[in-house]
């Protein structure tokens, strides 16, 4: 099925755009302004703006001898992050299921989506009291062990940046609720290499995180381990730690990363 027939409200100059760079993708030599406008159907006058910002972008590159338009180098940026994406997951699924039968706890990947975590990788553990989460759900990253150790990759103009006129929101009364306890909490992380959640999402609930590297050195992801506050004390969470870390170092490696981890 096309997915342009199903009935939903698009804008035409994206719609333009996108065409546009669907075009030049299958002509490796680059287009005109005039090739392109007929291969769209749609007047030259119409196409300036579009690629001009697309240029601007970078997105596409024009040669200024030719003034053909091929595809640019963004595109690579954006088709490369997709990758990784797809590698980190598959790698997830298929390093967590001894991770979660070893220590018996579920085990969960997630990603940074602006001030949350994202949820995108669920590995259930033995134990009969599990933890109720589902992929594709989205959590306050302050309150846990999974957005602390994706915010410590961040630097403190970032965060700064991310929680300007933010009011830190409290799921529990051992929330963090102000920016610099955060930063505190961050350099601790740094720190250490994991990250922890006392009960900062919910009252009866612990777990332990660790940052995820790409290929580059950047924080891309983080794993988690969840127990409940029954399963859990100080040489527990010391045997989490430990699993965690060399879950996220592995998972790092697999992606290309070769350094030691977030730095103080």
């Amino acid at each position: 099925m096309n997915k342009m027939a199903v009935n939903k409200p698009i804008s035409p100059s994206v719609d333009r755009a996108l065409r546009v760079l669907v075009v030049l993708a299958n002509h490796g030599d680059g287009m005109g302004v005039s090739e392109l406008a007929r291969a769209l159907n749609v007047a030259k006058s119409s196409l300036y703006v579009v690629l001009s910002t697309l240029e601007q972008h970078d997105f596409i590159v024009k040669d200024p001898a030719t003034k053909r338009y091929t595809l640019g180098p963004q595109l690579l940026v954006l088709g490369l992050a997709y990758v990784q994406r797809i590698n980190l997951l598959k790698e997830f699924q298929a390093l967590a299921p001894e991770v979660a039968r070893e220590c018996g706890e579920t085990v969960q990947l997630a990603i940074l989506r602006g001030r949350n975590v994202l949820y995108i990788g669920k590995q259930e553990g033995t134990q009969p009291v599990r933890l109720a989460s589902e992929v594709g759900s989205e959590l306050p990253a302050h309150t846990t062990a999974l957005g602390k150790s994706l915010l410590a990759g961040l630097t403190e103009e970032e965060i700064d940046k991310l929680y300007e006129g933010v009011v830190l929101e409290k799921r529990t009364a051992r929330s963090i609720d102000n920016v610099e306890d955060l930063k505190r909490e961050l350099a601790d992380v740094r720190h250490k290499g994991y990250a922890v959640d006392r009960g900062e999402t919910l009252d009866d609930l612990r777990c332990v995180g660790a940052p995820v590297y790409d290929a580059q050195g950047n924080v891309v992801a983080a794993v988690s381990i969840s127990v409940p506050l029954t399963r859990m004390d100080e040489a527990r969470e010391q045997e989490l730690a430990q699993r965690v870390r060399a879950l996220a170092q592995e998972l790092s490696r697999r992606l290309g990363y070769a350094g030691g981890g977030i730095s103080p």
